[in-house]
């Protein structure tokens, strides 16, 4: 069984640094960290975003608990990660029109 620091460190590789959307915007992972209460998974993205720096909270499934389950699959772990990605554009996309979305993002320097 991994603990969350050994899960962290699986992602970050994949997840920290530029995420350009194609030249709409740039996001920029700096950190993330990932928080277990029971079977609940959730992971914390550091974000530098075009108007600040954010905490944005990801709130996963039952099935992505099983990264956890010794030596996790190459691919689940990449699957994380690019879910991740999408779930970060789709937040900031949606942050300023969808409740959900802005309970997502806590603004750091604001």
């Amino acid at each position: 069984m991994l603990t969350p620091e050994e899960v962290r460190d699986l992602l970050v590789p994949l997840v920290v640094g530029k995420w350009d959307e194609g030249g709409r915007v740039v996001l920029e992972v700096t950190d993330l960290e990932v928080v277990v209460s029971g079977r609940k998974l959730d992971v914390y993205l550091d974000v530098v975003a075009p108007d600040g720096r954010w905490s944005v909270r990801s709130e996963r499934d039952n099935s992505d608990i099983n990264v956890f389950n010794g030596s996790p699959p190459e691919g689940l772990v990449a699957w994380m990660a690019q879910s991740l990605r999408i779930e970060l554009f789709e937040w900031w996309h949606t942050k300023a029109k969808e409740a959900y979305a802005r309970k997502q993002g806590v603004r750091l320097d604001g």
